[in-house]
């Protein structure tokens, strides 16, 4: 059963009942989320509608299974890539489902290694063949592994290693000047201000150029989504290949010891068991955002009381200059890493349907529920203080499942396609940036944010000349280049809940295909746009040519500059577009093969 099927079964059962009147008339005049949550909780199990709880376990008939099919995909085709990156996967499922020191185990990882071996990824290849030989792995293949790694060392020894950074790329990416002492991640160029109609929200206390980084937050978790599962770090989003199981569940790969207990202690303790019945059920990242929130949340506290104070603390903040600050060394910060800046973010719950809070209420409760039920997360012996703890939790859950929609940020990249382009998008989690969500939008932005793959620290850059006294506007999602006026209008009322009122929707600005060349361009800056961007620049650019991007930043930063007296024009977005290119590209692209991804279901299907 999907949460969505819940749902319906829950309002197709009380409109049979004809009920949903009355129930939307209690729930309108319920004014906390506890309640709320606590008063669905009840209709739910009143109707046993909760779903099952799906129990998996290591396997070693299921790791066999997918060790097979690894074998398959290696086997294929051992010239083709793609197949070579399928196995891999495969062979990271096995791994997944392998009983701990069982040859199972140990054979996931040496079929792993030939995989990186054919992939040229020597050092991958040998990390492998090293964690094995620590194992109790058959003799018998033992001189199998020990030929592949004199391979490997050999191939190492005769390859330069072109893999360093690079120095011009650090540079571009670096944040230069200091911070700011109370909003610890943005440049003391920015100002937080307030008002009746806007909110909180960013301006500049100084004139901005194109091309500066503002921002460098890292977020108060990430989450993974399910579909990079096999590729990357469930915790840091890391890209390490020589990703190793969690000792429990079957879903989550670890890049490293470290990076293993962080999770567990965390909230991997919790979300363990709880996993198969997650993904079985096609939760949203934003849903089960809420739930990893609150579950560091906790973490993040000596007891129940300490976070309790946290949030009447918080909550007292929420409608002065302070509101998700805390007392750091005696001073007011406000910080990502403080889950009171989490806990403060909007929830727009005034500007919502009863149905869209009844239905995030069933997430809500469905989550207490397991909770409850599978974990001891909510119980300490003190019967009065659980009633507290109780109450809390469904509160929590149900804000933050109201503030994930509007606050929450994507953490993409582009991926290489058959032709060999670097254009299209992927997403690779999700995560909270208390900052970077007091940025208001707009569908022409003056910044962009961008994260470097395999970490979930985001930094933001400007993307227009900002002057002194002017709003930093940030995109969600709908921009006039690619959306109509009525469409990015609906889109952003329906998630975010407000009327855009940007220059570009004022103006009614037209997609790029209806854009025009700018009237009255000096020669100078045209012919400078036509060299930086020739045909040959923007599909070296669209290839992911480090040295082409690298060739043409700063030039295009600078016409971009040039070019903002006569927006919208054809001439700035094509700027502005390859301008994003090539920090997508400084960032870190997703080769072909690693987005050829192979299916697989929280309860596996296989044959015996």
């Amino acid at each position: 059963m999907s949460i969505d099927s819940c749902y319906e079964g829950v309002v197709g059962e009380l409109t049979k009942q004809k009920r949903i009147v009355d129930i939307s008339k209690k729930l309108l005049g319920l004014t906390k989320n506890y309640d709320r949550v606590l008063y669905v909780y009840e209709l739910i199990e009143e109707l046993k509608a909760f779903p099952k709880v799906i129990k998996v376990k290591k396997n070693n008939a299921v790791s066999t299974y997918y060790r097979n099919l690894g074998n398959n995909h290696f086997q294929t085709n051992k010239s083709h890539k793609t197949e070579d990156h399928k196995a891999w996967q495969y062979y990271n499922l096995s791994l997944l489902y392998a009983e701990l020191d069982t040859d199972n185990y140990c054979l996931a990882l040496a079929n792993r290694s030939a995989a990186f071996f054919n992939l040229k990824k020597y050092k991958e290849c040998l990390n492998d063949i090293e964690t094995v030989f620590t194992m109790k792995y058959p003799e018998k293949l033992k001189g199998k592994l020990l030929k592949r790694k004199a391979a490997c060392e050999e191939e190492l020894s005769i390859k330069c290693n072109t893999s360093a950074p690079c120095s011009e790329i650090e540079e571009i990416l670096e944040f230069k000047g200091p911070k700011d002492s109370r909003y610890k991640c943005a440049s003391t160029k920015l100002e937080v201000v307030f008002n009746e109609e806007l909110g909180r929200h960013i301006i500049a206390k100084e004139d901005i150029q194109v091309g500066e980084v503002l921002i460098e937050e890292d977020p108060y978790l990430s989450l993974l989504i399910q579909s990079q599962f096999l590729i990357c770090c469930n915790h840091c989003l890391s890209r390490d290949l020589n990703l190793m199981p969690c000792d429990s569940c079957c879903y989550s790969l670890y890049c490293s010891e470290e990076c293993k207990k962080k999770a567990y202690n965390e909230y991997h303790k919790y979300e363990c068991p709880l996993l198969a019945t997650l993904i079985h059920m096609e939760f949203t990242k934003l849903e089960l955002l809420s739930l990893r929130i609150l579950l560091k949340a906790r973490s993040d506290h000596s007891d129940w009381s300490a976070l309790f104070n946290t949030i009447e603390e918080a909550e007292a903040n929420e409608n002065n200059e302070f509101r998700g600050h805390v007392k750091e060394d005696g001073n007011w910060v406000y910080d990502s890493k403080y889950y009171a800046s989490i806990h403060t973010l909007a929830s727009n719950v005034e500007k919502r349907s009863v149905s869209d809070i009844f239905q995030k209420g069933v997430t809500a409760a469905v989550f207490l529920r397991l909770l409850n039920e599978e974990t001891d997360f909510l119980k300490t012996g003190n019967v009065q203080e659980e009633v507290k703890i109780r109450k809390t939790v469904a509160g929590m859950l149900l804000l933050h499942v109201m503030t994930s929609p509007t606050n929450m940020h994507s953490i993409n990249s582009n991926t290489q396609n058959e032709d060999g382009n670097y254009v299209e998008e992927m997403s690779v989690g999700s995560a909270p940036y208390a900052f970077h969500s007091l940025l208001n939008h707009s569908c022409s932005p003056n910044t962009v944010r961008f994260s470097k793959l395999g970490s979930g620290q985001m930094k933001c850059f400007a993307l227009r000349p900002i002057k002194k006294g002017t709003q930093l506007f940030d995109n969600y999602g709908s921009h006039h280049a690619l959306e109509d006026l009525i469409s990015r209008l609906q889109s952003l009322h329906f998630q975010y809940k407000f009327k855009c009122q940007c220059e570009a929707c004022c103006n009614n600005w037209p997609t790029y295909f209806g854009l025009r060349p700018a009237r009255n361009l000096p020669a100078t800056i045209r012919k400078e746009k036509e060299r930086v961007l020739s045909p040959l620049a923007i599909e070296k650019l669209q290839k992911g040519d480090k040295g082409v991007a690298l060739k043409v930043y700063k030039p295009l930063c600078q016409l971009a500059e040039q070019l903002e007296p006569f927006i919208p024009c054809k001439e700035l977005a094509d700027v502005q577009e390859s301008l994003k290119q090539c920090l997508v590209i400084f960032e870190g692209l997703v080769p072909n093969g690693f987005n050829n991804l192979v299916e697989w279901s929280a309860i596996p299907k296989f044959k015996k």
